[in-house]
C-alpha cells in the first residue's frame, strides 16, 4: 500500500498505472470474488435460525449499535458526491457495520490468544457480523446496485427487474443448498484422505462451482455477492471444501492481497486532498470513529 500510495502519487507513474487500470479492475473483480466465496463457505447460513450464542448476541448488538451511529453522522457528510439519500447511507452503514473477520482472526492467532475464551468469542463475533453484513448487502444489491454512488451511473430498477433478479438468486440458492451436498459427498467419497484427488473430479468440481456462482450475473447482479451467496449455501465439512479453502486463500495472500493493497495506494490520489477544509479531516476520522464506537 505504502508503494503504490508513493509511487501512484508520482506524475509520470501515475500516467504509467493509468494505462494498466482496467486490468487492475479485472484483478480485483477476480481476487474479490474468490475472497466472497471462500467467506461465504466458511459461514454457518444455519445460525439465524438457531437461539443466538454469546458470540452472535456480541455481534447483533455491535451491528445494530454501529448502524446506527453510522446512519445518524455519516447521512451528514457526502461522501459520495454523485449519489445521496437513504440508500447511500443503509449501505455505508452496512459496510462499516462489518467485520474484516478474516483479519481480525489472524490478529488474534498472531497474538496467540486465539484458544482462550476472549479470543474464541471475538473471532466468532466477528464471523457472525461479517456473514449478516454481507448477507444485507447481498440482499440490498437486489433493490439498488451499491457501485452506483462510486461510478454515478445509476439506473432505477423496474419492479419486473427486481422481480425477475429475486427469483433467479432464490433459485441459485436453493439449486445449491439442495444440490452441492449430494455431488460434494460423491466428490468426497471417491477422494478418501490420504490419496491424492483425483484431477477430473477437481475440474469437474470447479466447473460445478463456476456455473452456479455464473448463474445470476446473467441477469445484472454483482458477481462478487454472487459468489458469496453460492459459498454460504456449500457444505462447509468435507476434503474437497477444505481443499477449495486451502488453495484460494494461498492464492490470496501470495497473489492478490499484494496487488489488491498496491491498487488501493494507487488509487488514493493525494492531488484532491484538501487539507485545509475541516469537513475533509472529519470524512477521513469519522468511519474510523464510527466503528470504534460501534
Amino acid at each position: 500500500m505504502q508503494v503504490g500510495l508513493i509511487m501512484g502519487n508520482i506524475p509520470f507513474l501515475r500516467k504509467l498505472y493509468d494505462e494498466f487500470n482496467s486490468t487492475f479492475g479485472f484483478i480485483m473483480d477476480f481476487g474479490m470474488m474468490c475472497y466472497m466465496f471462500v467467506l461465504g463457505i466458511e459461514m454457518d447460513p444455519y445460525v439465524l435460525l438457531k437461539k443466538p450464542t454469546k458470540d452472535a448476541q456480541i455481534a447483533y448488538a455491535g451491528i445494530l449499535c454501529t448502524f446506527i451511529i453510522s446512519s445518524s453522522l455519516t447521512s451528514l457528510l457526502r461522501y459520495f458526491t454523485v449519489q445521496s439519500g437513504l440508500a447511500v447511507s443503509i449501505s455505508l452503514s452496512a459496510l462499516l457495520s462489518s467485520t474484516a473477520s478474516p483479519v481480525l482472526t489472524r490478529v488474534i492467532t498472531s497474538l496467540k490468544i486465539g484458544k482462550s475464551d476472549i479470543g474464541s468469542l471475538v473471532i466468532g463475533a466477528g464471523m457472525h457480523s461479517d456473514f449478516l453484513c454481507s448477507l444485507l448487502l447481498s440482499v440490498g444489491y437486489i433493490f439498488m446496485p451499491s457501485d452506483a454512488y462510486c461510478i454515478g451511473t445509476k439506473k432505477d430498477k423496474t419492479l419486473l427487474t427486481i422481480i425477475t433478479v429475486s427469483i433467479v438468486i432464490v433459485a441459485q440458492t436453493m439449486f445449491t443448498a439442495v444440490v452441492s451436498p449430494v455431488f460434494m459427498a460423491w466428490v468426497n467419497n471417491e477422494n478418501p484422505e490420504g490419496k491424492p484427488m483425483k484431477g477430473s473430479h477437481l475440474v469437474l468440481s470447479i466447473a460445478f462451482m463456476v456455473m452456479i456462482c455464473a448463474s445470476s450475473t446473467l441477469y445484472n447482479y454483482s458477481p462478487v455477492l454472487s459468489a458469496f451467496m453460492t459459498g454460504i449455501c456449500l457444505p462447509r465439512e468435507g476434503r474437497l471444501s477444505k481443499w477449495v479453502i486451502t488453495k484460494i486463500n494461498y492464492l490470496l495472500a501470495t497473489i492478490f492481497f499484494p496487488i489488491f493493497f498496491l491498487w488501493m495506494g494507487y488509487a488514493a490520489d493525494m492531488t484532491k486532498f484538501n487539507p485545509g477544509d475541516p469537513i475533509t479531516w472529519i470524512r477521513l476520522f469519522l468511519p474510523v470513529a464510527v466503528a470504534v464506537l460501534g
